[in-house]
């Protein structure tokens, strides 16, 4: 798939919340706005983990690349689709195409093993996972000019260049993330689930008793964005564009450390919301930049 990413400011699609009449799986309403603190969105949870999507190693040789997407010349995104064809010259079209090289589920299930964010940090001059996916989001033409670090992008591409490190692929669950999930609900006497993807237009009920891990793999679509269990003891959330996820718990059912045993991020305080990569204040003061 072909996709032009002109440069804007980061947004989030949302559903306008009655936190007094419903839950947010009730209300349809499973990923929060991007200033609302998340512990407040998903008040009827005790914790809520942001958890990042790993990079991975191939054990075979792949093709020599490590990102999701390419960017490519508007001559060629003409070739490929011709809704190109009403966009003109501008100078300030970038048009980011899916990298045919990238590895397949199957591939990765067969061939990879995870890398973390914290090897990629503690080996590059990158100092914590809000550049890193400063970095990330750049990679794939997500922020404005103003916000785009291009400095940080060029230190992580030299780090997964020279050890062969590919990239997540953002906005959806990955092979592994996929696993680990149907490894902690199995675990947790978790029997049926129910996904939706983005705008809730398809929802899906699935008996892991009827699975193995692999088959789940398979079940969950790249525009699956909500997991969750009928008795609301844990969601995972995801959105588009982005290299991070929610996991919000019941510590009831799920202790925090299980979930720090399987997944890599960080717990969320009373601060943390969708935009926790930026300090307070930070975008508006790139953006007003002259």
């Amino acid at each position: 798939m072909t996709r032009v990413l002109f440069p804007q400011k980061i947004i989030h699609k949302y559903v306008t919340t009655n936190y007094a009449k419903m839950s947010e799986i009730e209300n349809k309403n499973l990923y929060p706005d991007e200033e609302i603190s998340v512990l407040k969105h998903y008040s009827e949870f005790d914790s809520v983990y942001v958890g990042l999507l790993p990079f991975f190693r191939l054990d075979k040789k792949h093709c020599d690349t490590n990102s999701s997407k390419k960017i490519i010349s508007i001559e060629h995104a003409r070739e490929k689709d011709e809704i190109f064809e009403k966009i003109g010259n501008h100078s300030n079209v970038t048009v980011y195409s899916s990298n045919e090289c990238y590895p397949t589920d199957e591939e990765i299930s067969q061939n990879g093993n995870k890398v973390t964010w914290k090897e990629i940090i503690l080996n590059t001059n990158l100092n914590n996972n809000k550049e890193l996916n400063k970095a990330l989001m750049t990679s794939i033409g997500a922020f404005k000019k103003k916000l785009q670090r291009e400095d940080l992008l060029k230190v992580l591409n030299q780090y997964s260049d020279k050890n062969k490190v590919w990239h997540p692929t953002e906005g959806t669950f990955d092979f592994f993330t996929k696993s680990l999930i149907y490894e902690i609900l199995t675990l947790n006497g978790i029997r049926e689930i129910d996904v939706e993807d983005e705008f809730y237009e398809n929802k899906k009920t699935i008996n892991l008793n009827e699975l193995t891990n692999g088959e789940f793999c398979d079940k969950i679509d790249f525009n699956d964005y909500y997991i969750y269990d009928k008795n609301k003891s844990i969601l995972f959330a995801i959105s588009w564009d982005y290299f991070f996820f929610f996991i919000a718990i019941n510590e009831r059912v799920f202790s925090k450390q299980s979930i720090e045993i399987s997944f890599e991020g960080f717990w969320a305080d009373e601060k943390c919301n969708h935009l926790w990569t930026w300090e307070e204040g930070e975008i508006e003061r790139l953006l007003s930049k002259k």
